[in-house]
C-alpha cells in the first residue's frame, strides 16, 4: 500500500491507494472534485494534476509508491448567475433541487409559508465520472457497481450543500428533483444503462413519483416539464419554442394546445469542454465578447486575468470572428496572411495552415475548436427546424423564444443568431427565464396543485425522437455553415 497526500486549493487529506492504482480513481474515491469531462479516457486532457513536481495526467497515472499529488484544476469555483445564502431557520423545511449534469441549484423552502429559506449552487461532484450523461452511463455499464457510485457522490454533495446551508437532510421534511432523465435515474438508484442505447427505454419515466418531476422521454426530462411549468406557456394561447441548452439540447414548441418536444447531442463546448482554453462558466472564465470604439473587448467573470472561455464567450467570439470574416461560412478560421489585415496581430498559425486566435496571451481560439462549436451549434439549429417542420409551424408563426438553464441566461441571442445557432427571425424575440427549472421544483415543492399540473404538462408533450430521423439528417450537415454569404445581415 501506498499513502498519497493530496492538496487541493480548500483542503488536505491523506488516503492510501494500491500501487498501480489510477491516480483519477483515487481522487475520485477520496472525494475530490476533479474535472474530468471525458470520463477518465484520456481524450480531454482535463484532469490534470501535479505528482512530486511533475504535471501529469490523472488518467493516465499508475501510482508507484507513497506519493504527493496537487490537484489544480477542481469542477469547483463561483458559478456564473450562482447565489447562496443560509436557511434561516424555518419550522417546516423542504428542499427543490435542480439536478443538473453540469450543476446542481438548490434552494430550501419554509413550507409554513412558502417563501426561500436560502439557496445554493454547486458544480456536480459526478464531473469526475464525465461531463456528459452518456459517458456516466457508459460508467454504469462498465462497472457492477457503477449506478450505486454515482448515487452515493450525489447523496454526498447533497449532505455537504445541506450542511452549508445549516440543516441537514434528516430536517428536511419534503425533497423534490427536477433533473435530466438519466440524472434523475442516478439519484434515484436506478440503472440509466438503456436510455443510452437504442430504443433508449428508461425504467420509469417518474409519472407518479411524489419527489421527482415527470419526465416526457430518455432525452426529454423533469428539468424540461418544471421548466414549461414555470414559465407558464402551456397556459399560453399561441406557439412558443421552449429551449435548454447544455451538453444535450432539448426543446419544445407550443402552448395551450400542448408541446412537440426533442433533444439533440449538442456536446460539452457549451459547457467549455472539448475547447482548448474552455472552462465552465467561473471566476475568470470570458463571459461576453464585443468589438467597440475600433478595439476588442471581454468581460472576465469575477474580474482580473481571463483564463478561458465559457460557452456564453466562445459564442460572441465566434460570431465576432464571422462578422470580421475571420471565421469563413464554412468554418475556417483564416491564418494572418487570409484574414483582414487590421486583424492579423491576433492571429498565428498552426500546422495545418488553420489560423489561430489570441484574445489573450493565454486565451486563444483554435480551427479545433471552432469545429466543436460547429457541431454543437448545428445540432440545436438542424433540432429547431425539424421540429417546426414536423409540428406544422412556420417560424412567424412563433410567438417568442424562452431560453432557460444556466448557459441559456448568458447567451446573447443575436451571437447564436449570428452563428446560425438560433434563427434569426426570432433574435429580437427572446426572453431569459433563468434557472427554470428550479423555479419549476420548488412551485411542485410548495403547492400540490402546481404537482398536479406538472402531470398535465408532462401528458401534453409529444417527443419526436430524432435518432435516425431522416429530416433531422439532412437538415444537420446544411446547418453546419456558420452563416449564408448572401445574408443581408452580412452585407
Amino acid at each position: 500500500m501506498a499513502e498519497i497526500i493530496i492538496h487541493t486549493p480548500s483542503k488536505a487529506l491523506s488516503v492510501t491507494a494500491e500501487k498501480g492504482e489510477r491516480l483519477l480513481d483515487v481522487l475520485r474515491r477520496a472525494g475530490v472534485n476533479v474535472s474530468a469531462p471525458c470520463g477518465g479516457l484520456g481524450r480531454c486532457g482535463k484532469c490534470r494534476a501535479t505528482v512530486n513536481g511533475e504535471e501529469v495526467l490523472a488518467c493516465h497515472y499508475a501510482l508507484t509508491g507513497d506519493t504527493a499529488v496537487t490537484v489544480r484544476e477542481l469542477a469547483g469555483g463561483a458559478i456564473l448567475g450562482g447565489e447562496t445564502g443560509t436557511s434561516g431557520g424555518g419550522t417546516r423545511l423542504g428542499a427543490a433541487l435542480d439536478l443538473g449534469t453540469t450543476t446542481l441549484a438548490l434552494r430550501l423552502y419554509d413550507l409554513n409559508t412558502g417563501k426561500c429559506a436560502g439557496q445554493h449552487t454547486a458544480w456536480n461532484a459526478q464531473a469526475a465520472y464525465g461531463a456528459d450523461v452518456i459517458t456516466r452511463a457508459q460508467y454504469c455499464m462498465e462497472h457492477p457497481e457503477g449506478t450505486k457510485t454515482l448515487q452515493s457522490v450525489i447523496h454526498s454533495q447533497l449532505d455537504e450543500i445541506l450542511g452549508s446551508l445549516g440543516t441537514s437532510l434528516k430536517e428536511i421534511e419534503s425533497l423534490f428533483v427536477a433533473g435530466n432523465t438519466i440524472m434523475q435515474h442516478l439519484f434515484a438508484g436506478l440503472d440509466p444503462s438503456p436510455i443510452a442505447v437504442a430504443p433508449f427505454t428508461p425504467r420509469t419515466l417518474f409519472e407518479n413519483s411524489e419527489h421527482f418531476a415527470p419526465c416526457v422521454a430518455g432525452y426529454v426530462g423533469g428539468d424540461i416539464t418544471a421548466g414549461l411549468l414555470a414559465s407558464g406557456l402551456f397556459e399560453k394561447e399561441g406557439k412558443y419554442l421552449f429551449l435548454d441548452v447544455g451538453t444535450n439540447g432539448e426543446m419544445a414548441l407550443g402552448g395551450k394546445d400542448g408541446f412537440a418536444c426533442c433533444a439533440v447531442a449538442s456536446g460539452p463546448a457549451f459547457e467549455g469542454a472539448g475547447i482548448s482554453c474552455g472552462m465552465a462558466g467561473v471566476d475568470g472564465a470570458v463571459s461576453h465578447v464585443r468589438f467597440e470604439g475600433g478595439a476588442l473587448h471581454f468581460d472576465v467573470i469575477g474580474g482580473g486575468e481571463a483564463k478561458g472561455l465559457c460557452g456564453s464567450g466562445l459564442v460572441d467570439l465566434a460570431a465576432l470572428l464571422c462578422r470580421e470574416g475571420i471565421i469563413t461560412a464554412s468554418g475556417l478560421l483564416l491564418p494572418p496572411e487570409e484574414a483582414p489585415e487590421n486583424w492579423a496581430a491576433y492571429l498565428s498559425e498552426d500546422e495545418d495552415g488553420n489560423g489561430i486566435f489570441f484574445l489573450t496571451p493565454s486565451v486563444y481560439l483554435t480551427a479545433r475548436d471552432v469545429r466543436q462549436l460547429q457541431l454543437a451549434k448545428a445540432a440545436v439549429a438542424a433540432g429547431i427546424r425539424v421540429l417546426l417542420k414536423k409540428s406544422g409551424t412556420a417560424i412567424d408563426e412563433v410567438g417568442g423564444l424562452y431560453l432557460a438553464g444556466g448557459f441559456g441566461s448568458f447567451l446573447d441571442p443575436k451571437s447564436a443568431a449570428d452563428i446560425g445557432m438560433l434563427p434569426r427571425e426570432l433574435a429580437d424575440k427572446t426572453a431569459v427565464l433563468g434557472n427554470a427549472s428550479l423555479e419549476g421544483a420548488g412551485m411542485a415543492l410548495t403547492d400540490a396543485g402546481a404537482r398536479a399540473r406538472l402531470r398535465d404538462v408532462q401528458r401534453a408533450c409529444r417527443y419526436i425522437e430524432l435518432s435516425g430521423d431522416r429530416d433531422f439528417n439532412e437538415e444537420y450537415p446544411e446547418q453546419m455553415f456558420f452563416y449564408e454569404e448572401d445574408d443581408d445581415e452580412w452585407n
